[in-house]
């Protein structure tokens, strides 16, 4: 189950059930610092300046000279709003949905993905149960833009079904913590092309799955 790729991509709370993913939070922390994927691997090595100022206040230099209104609560909840349509979107490979709040490499990823599962008869029916508050892991330069990566949890529904529509794998009543990482990145309207809003804007330019837990 935990070996399945989809899971290794992106795929209230009882107090017993908070108390289990409490457990496990530093593991999926350590994860993300250890991390091999290309983006992670790339906002990690990005070194100090020369003027020795942080990345992370490089990062928020930049962010409020592209948008001088930023606000990272207000970064926070736009997330928070969005986590369940694009994770539900990328399910169903809904790339009208994702297209609204992604780079074209995640869209791209989900098209592929969702090909290769259907020529094999697999057919995801997750269900998201509940996402846990977004929070800032780091703040970054990639080249000339600017990245927040940002955390979060979510419980969901895990279940696999054939062509017919017949349960292979998990359930209605199998549920799982999911941890996530998300790499959002500020885009100028320049960027955007011709017919792009005239301020800037964040899309999800990566998504990695820090780990999957079951806990029914």
């Amino acid at each position: 189950m935990q070996g399945n790729p989809i899971f290794k991509r992106v795929s209230g709370f009882s107090e017993p059930v908070i108390e289990k993913s409490q457990e496990i939070a530093e593991d999926m922390r350590e994860r993300w610092e250890t991390s091999d994927h290309p983006v992670v691997h790339k906002i990690q090595d990005i070194s100090e300046t020369v003027l020795g100022e942080s990345d992370a206040a490089m990062s928020f230099k930049e962010i409020r000279r592209r948008d001088p209104t930023f606000s990272l609560p207000e970064f926070l909840s736009e997330v928070q709003e969005v986590v369940k349509p694009v994770l539900n979107a990328y399910f169903k490979g809904d790339t009208a949905v994702l297209e609204k709040y992604c780079s074209p490499n995640v869209i791209e990823r989900c098209k592929a993905e969702r090909n290769a599962y259907e020529t094999q008869g697999i057919f995801f029916d997750n269900k998201i149960l509940h996402i846990s508050e977004a929070e800032v892991k780091e703040t970054k330069m990639m080249g000339e833009t600017p990245i927040i990566i940002v955390n979060f949890q979510t419980q969901q529904i895990y279940c696999i079904r054939d062509k017919l529509g017949s349960i292979t794998e998990g359930g209605q009543d199998t549920i799982h913590t999911v941890y996530y990482a998300w790499a959002m990145q500020q885009l100028d309207p320049e960027e955007l092309g011709e017919g792009a809003p005239t301020h800037s804007i964040w899309k999800l330019r990566e998504m990695q799955q820090l780990g999957v837990r079951a806990l029914i």
